[in-house]
């Protein structure tokens, strides 16, 4: 974790810049995650740069193993007939032996830092994404107590005057409702057409009864 602890000194002098100006605990937490973020991904650049050693050095060794097996060849097919040369193919196979077993070490070392970091990499991510989700819930809880604080504050006096206003509606709109002079319909003239007709009906019915009532007292 060296190497976290050394990027990760920016991350303290960042964000007590960011404190220093202002204490806004959803603007301070975004600004860590980013810097996290900006960690996360040199390291991670650095993990690719170490691994492309890896390969290289992979690379190289394969390549002084085919060049020790093609000096000790050559020295044992020429020995016999050039002894001087075939010393000097030995002296070449050495050398690429010495340059292969430094290769090695530095193989076996890059492989040990790569592992390291890797370890270290997934750490950071895992740590990453927890403080991610932390902030996502803690900014949602925030924002929820927030509007809750906020209508608390206002049901004080709003429940009032929101039945006031909604009184003081409904009475207008009754009032409208008494004056209005709607014209009637089709249909209604027709109701009142007919209803004319039938009280017609009805009062000359009761003429007539009130006539037929009188005739027998004139017969008389």
């Amino acid at each position: 974790m060296k190497l976290f602890k050394k990027l990760a000194v920016s991350v303290n002098s960042r964000i007590d810049a960011v404190a220093d100006r202002f204490e806004n605990r959803e603007a301070l937490s975004s600004a860590y995650i980013r810097e996290y973020e900006r960690i996360v991904a040199k390291a991670k650049v650095r993990l690719a740069q170490v691994d492309n050693e890896v390969v290289r050095l992979k690379r190289s060794s394969r390549d002084l193993d085919n060049k020790i097996k093609l000096w000790t060849e050559r020295a044992r097919r020429i020995h016999g007939s050039d002894e001087e040369k075939a010393l000097a193919c030995v002296a070449r196979m050495v050398k690429c032996e010495e340059s292969r077993k430094q290769v090695l070490q530095n193989l076996e070392d890059a492989r040990k830092l790569k592992n390291r970091m890797t370890r270290d990499v997934d750490h950071i991510l895992k740590k990453l994404e927890a403080h991610k989700r932390r902030h996502q819930n803690l900014t949602g809880r925030q924002a929820c107590a927030e509007a809750v604080h906020a209508m608390q504050d206002a049901d004080t006096g709003l429940e009032t005057d929101i039945d006031d206003l909604f009184t003081r509606w409904e009475t207008d709109v009754v009032a409208s409702e008494l004056h209005a002079e709607l014209p009637a319909s089709d249909d209604d003239l027709l109701d009142q057409e007919f209803d004319a007709t039938e009280q017609e009906q009805a009062l000359r019915m009761t003429l007539e009864e009130i006539v037929a009532i009188d005739k027998p007292d004139k017969e008389k």
